[in-house]
């Protein structure tokens, strides 16, 4: 039985509810020029369930973010700390250039571009 207590997925949106990501998310899009205001809006984007992710021994969530009536124009990443006391992210838009948030290591910055690329 608590194998389907656990079953529902949790979305950013799900994520944004807590008070600690909710700072982290604003501090991360804040961290930077130029992000597209899809992403900066929830009701503009839509989410896949995040998954936890481990880079260089140490636990994330992540998960995959597209422009709402428009997936093939503009897509992130967002990796938050299993805490969700930072975030991180990769816009990937038809508009501008391939652009980070949060000022991601080398090997977040792989996680980001790997889950893009999926």
């Amino acid at each position: 039985m608590t194998d389907i207590a656990h079953a529902k997925d949790v979305y950013l949106y799900d994520l944004l509810k807590d008070p600690v990501h909710a700072r982290s998310w604003k501090a991360m899009l804040s961290s930077a020029k130029g992000a597209p205001a899809w992403v900066r809006d929830e009701n503009r984007f839509i989410a896949e369930p995040v998954t936890m992710i481990s880079i260089d021994s140490k636990d994330y969530t992540i998960t995959v973010i597209a422009e709402q009536h428009a997936t093939n124009d503009g897509q992130a990443a967002i990796l938050f700390t299993k805490d969700g006391t930072h975030a991180w992210a990769e816009i990937q838009d038809e508009k501008s250039l391939k652009l980070y948030l949060g000022n991601p290591s080398a090997s977040q910055k792989t996680a980001l571009d790997k889950v893009l690329a999926e």
